[in-house]
């Protein structure tokens, strides 16, 4: 029976550990995030790997509106035994915090009986949440994680001597400049929505004036023409004109293109946006749909072009859109 789990590279190494565990057999996908892959396989804790960081063996998966039932199914299959505790780590956007749902599910598990114990537990309550999926494990006190320390290592010996892109999504945009090289002429403001770890604001820092780079996370590039606002979108405001708009977030479709929808106003007419869109799996003309139709919705914004890069994954599709009124 074929097993599931996380692993987890350096953001821009995707491509190159889906390659090399396809050629072991087993069956990989993409996520929505940077850096974090699905796999099926036999025998997982054995893969040899250049490219992983982090296995996290998975024993449910869900949608995340149902991770109640699906931790209280886990508990009744495993029964485990003695005190526990709950850990989430959590990627994307939500109402709750991790520790939040940490106490929620604490709560349910302790009707069940069992008692919690931050520090001396018995079991551990693994939640893995990417956006709407949630993947859940029970590990006993004795697990140890798997974590490959030499590729750590390696990797970052490697990129100590040869100069890499921040990520894939920096070939991404510098694919975009080479497609639509007027896109990117005579560029004053630029705004970059979802910027962490910082790929594409280090390639349009090049080409204007300067960049807004919105993201709460970390950039790994500093320049002085390099505004980084460590807010999330929805919380801010841009008093000046832009002469072009850029997202790359690691969001559903529909909900990463509601972000530009606040800067529109401070786009010039005649400029341009460029969104990534990033479908969930298998669901690529389903999600370009329906943007296509909410974008249709919009008197004064133009689709351009819809194409695929050589840097986007299977999943996704970037758009290029035009202000025109």
């Amino acid at each position: 029976m074929k097993t599931l789990a996380l692993i987890t590279t350096k953001p821009g190494f995707e491509d190159k550990l889906m390659r090399e565990l396809k050629n072991k057999n087993l069956i990989v996908k993409y996520t929505p995030f940077r850096g974090i892959l699905k796999i099926k396989g036999d025998e997982l804790k054995e893969i040899d790997s250049k490219y992983i960081f982090k296995l996290i063996p998975v024993e449910k998966e869900g949608d995340l509106k149902d991770i109640e039932n699906l931790i209280l199914s886990l508990i009744k299959e495993k029964n485990p035994k003695g005190r526990f505790v709950v850990r989430c780590n959590r990627r994307g956007r939500h109402s709750f915090t991790s520790e939040e749902l940490e106490r929620r599910l604490g709560k349910i598990i302790n009707e069940l009986g069992y008692k919690v114990d931050l520090e001396n537990y018995d079991f551990k309550v693994n939640v893995e949440i990417l956006q709407d999926k949630v993947y859940l494990s029970i590990f006993d006190k004795n697990f140890k994680e798997i974590v490959y320390k030499e590729n750590i290592k390696w990797l970052e010996k490697i990129n100590k001597y040869k100069v890499r892109p921040l990520n894939r999504a920096e070939n991404k945009i510098r694919e975009i400049i080479k497609k639509f090289p007027y896109i990117f002429t005579n560029l004053d403001i630029v705004l970059d929505i979802g910027s962490a770890p910082g790929g594409w604001v280090k390639v349009l820092s090049e080409k204007a004036k300067k960049v807004y780079a919105i993201d709460p996370g970390e950039l790994k590039i500093k320049k002085s023409n390099i505004i980084h606002i460590k807010k999330r979108a929805e919380e801010v405001y841009i008093n000046e004109s832009l002469d072009l708009i850029t997202n790359d977030t690691n969001l559903y479709p529909l909900e990463s293109f509601k972000l530009i929808e606040r800067f529109l106003d401070n786009l010039k007419v005649g400029k341009f946006i460029i969104y990534t869109l990033k479908a969930e799996d298998n669901k690529v003309k389903e999600n370009l749909r329906d943007v296509l139709n909410y974008l249709d919705s919009f008197d004064n914004l133009e689709l351009v072009k819809v194409i695929k890069l050589k840097s986007n994954t299977k999943n996704e599709r970037t758009l290029i859109i035009k202000k025109v009124g």
